[in-house]
């Protein structure tokens, strides 16, 4: 599976990487929770999941209840793990706070290819793997980003 399975716009991703999270956290999702997390309207969340049912991506049953498809796991999950890699990526190696690294991940993730994504984790793993990397280089990191903080205008 490349990058992008099927073309989908980045506001349709985000609904389907909603939903996912939504059925690992609950074994479902609902119009109302898809609405409250990405902070839209019912009717918005009404029109991109008929979107999606017509690109067979989700299934929706009687009482409203709705689930991804098999195809709609795969490129929901491919999401999900560029927005987690790229989340734990600005948290832990840039220093930013978790709300932060989360939301600039959801703008990225839609752009980034998965070859940069892999190398990303690659980075991470690499000095997680290194205790002694991962030690000075975070220490070094620091100590040059608030000497350099402040000599660069923003």
């Amino acid at each position: 599976m490349g990058d992008q399975p099927m073309q989908l716009s980045s506001q349709m991703e985000d609904y389907l990487e909603t939903i996912y999270q939504l059925c690992r956290e609950g074994g479902v999702a609902r119009v109302k929770g898809i609405a409250e997390r990405l902070e839209v309207t019912n009717p918005s969340v009404v029109g991109a999941i008929k979107n999606l049912k017509r690109r067979k991506l989700v299934w929706q049953e009687r009482y409203g209840y709705i689930r991804l498809t098999e195809e709609g796991q795969k490129i929901a999950g491919v999401i999900n793990h560029r927005h987690e890699v790229l989340s734990s990526f600005f948290e832990k190696f840039l220093g930013l706070d978790p709300e932060t690294a989360s939301g600039d991940a959801c703008r990225i993730e839609h752009a980034v290819s998965a070859e940069t994504v892999q190398r990303l984790r690659s980075v991470a793993e690499f000095v997680e793997s290194e205790p002694q990397v991962n030690k000075e280089w975070l220490e070094k990191f620091t100590r040059f980003y608030s000497k350099t903080e402040g000599g660069h205008s923003k």
